[in-house]
């Protein structure tokens, strides 16, 4: 294999603050990948310090150890430098992550480069060979459901469980939305329904500040619904003698029976509008010449639960180059996990990800805001990125734009029933509930 070098945009590194402040221009310089005398994959790495942001009197001040990514100071370091090693290696370890696809080609290669970068537990993806960063675990062997279609689907198993915008968020008491991606479970059929719906693995998660404009909307499909007294007759008769047998519905023929005796004139009208309108399409005749019609019995009539949507957006405006890698991620993370999966055979679709949204207070229970709404499983149902959100086009040094808008759409997999209340809190009433 043949070894090439690479060398990272120039960034900031702030050191110190008022009049103590200093700023240093640093970028890293890559070289590999090389094999060592084990057979191994390895990358050499230096920190180069410059004048100014232009790379103007360039020097090398560091190198990093290639299986661990410790940084060794030379005599061109100043002190000051190497009181905030913490701060260089931070802005090391962007910088080689900005170039990382331009030195690796396959999970070997990126093992080796990993650990040059102090990153040797960082999990390889199967799919198309990007990192899965700190995610601690794949998403599992479950079948989900008993599918007897072979295979999980062809995609990526894991992501990234930390990220966070701002990257500073996590240092706040701020209240936040914490969505988690999650490994899809199809219903699995019990009895005359299904089992109750257990959400699958957190694969990956971003942490994000709550954005303006938070609701919900719970409804139920109500409908208005009609039966006319010929209809209430019949139909009353056949249900006794499904449910109860034929003595019972000779009764409730009686009864009917019973009634239209009672009331002899206006059984009379009612059957002459009834042939009437049977031998010749006219459906008004007893409006017409009575001025009635059959009593319908209207009622108002539920008909089933409804799915709540949600809907969420916000501006990304990078601070630095590592909140512009967070950002690219973040983008990344729901654009791939929302995409459907192919299976081997490439004869079905696996069903994307779906996602579990939970609004988080430090003052909450278990960390759960109580007072906004809790969501169940959702899916994504949307996803959308606008690049030039001021209006014009404009990057930083490392390409990244200056702001993002990011919008998503979001609707849960199963209706809220009465229940889901009283299972959260046993009817305490402790929080605002679904």
């Amino acid at each position: 294999m043949a070894a090439t070098t690479a060398t990272s945009n120039i960034s900031p590194v702030v050191i110190g603050s008022g009049r103590g402040k200093s700023t240093t221009y640093i970028a890293t310089k890559v070289t590999g990948p090389v094999k060592n005398a084990a057979g191994e994959i390895t990358f050499s790495s230096d920190i180069v310090q410059y004048d100014d942001a232009s790379g103007g009197g360039e020097k090398t001040i560091a190198s990093r150890d290639s299986a661990t990514g410790k940084i060794t100071w030379n005599s061109n370091a100043s002190n000051r430098t190497k009181l905030n090693a913490n701060k260089f290696k931070k802005a090391s370890n962007n910088q080689m992550l900005s170039i990382e696809k331009s030195l690796t080609s396959n999970a070997s290669e990126k093992v080796g480069f990993n650990k040059a970068s102090g990153s040797a537990n960082q999990q390889i993806s199967s799919g198309n060979g990007s990192s899965g960063d700190t995610s601690s675990s794949s998403a599992g062997n479950s079948s989900g459901g008993g599918s007897q279609i072979s295979g999980e689907g062809e995609g990526r198993k894991s992501y990234s469980k930390s990220l966070c915008y701002p990257t500073t968020l996590k240092r706040t008491q701020q209240d936040t939305l914490r969505i988690s991606v999650l490994k899809h479970k199809p219903s699995t059929m019990k009895g005359l329904g299904f089992e109750k719906r257990t959400p699958g693995k957190a694969i990956g998660a971003v942490t994000l500040p709550i954005p303006g404009g938070v609701g919900d909307k719970n409804a139920t499909a109500w409908g208005q619904g009609t039966m006319t007294p010929a209809q209430i007759a019949t139909s009353n008769a056949v249900k006794s003698f499904l449910t109860k047998g034929g003595k019972e519905a000779l009764e409730e023929a009686k009864d009917s029976l019973g009634v239209l005796q009672d009331n002899p004139k206006d059984v009379k009208a009612g059957l002459a509008a009834m042939f009437t309108n049977q031998l010749t399409g006219t459906k008004d005749i007893l409006a017409r010449t009575e001025g009635a019609v059959l009593n319908p019995n209207m009622e108002l009539l539920f008909s089933g639960p409804s799915l709540r949507s949600f809907t969420f957006s916000w501006k990304l405006s990078p601070r630095d180059e590592r909140e512009s890698m967070t950002i690219m991620r973040i983008i990344r993370l729901f654009k791939q996990s929302m995409a459907a999966k192919t299976t081997k055979s490439q004869l079905f679709l696996k069903a994307p990800n779906t996602y579990k949204l939970q609004f988080v207070s430090p003052n909450g229970m278990k960390g759960t805001h109580r007072f906004l709404p809790k969501v169940k499983e959702c899916a994504m149902v949307d996803f959308g990125v606008n690049y030039t959100p001021d209006g014009s086009y404009m990057t930083y040094d490392n390409s990244s734009m200056v702001s993002y808008e990011m919008a998503m759409s979001f609707q849960e997999i199963e209706p809220i029933y009465n229940s889901d209340y009283t299972e959260l809190d046993g009817d305490r009433d402790q929080s605002i509930g679904y």
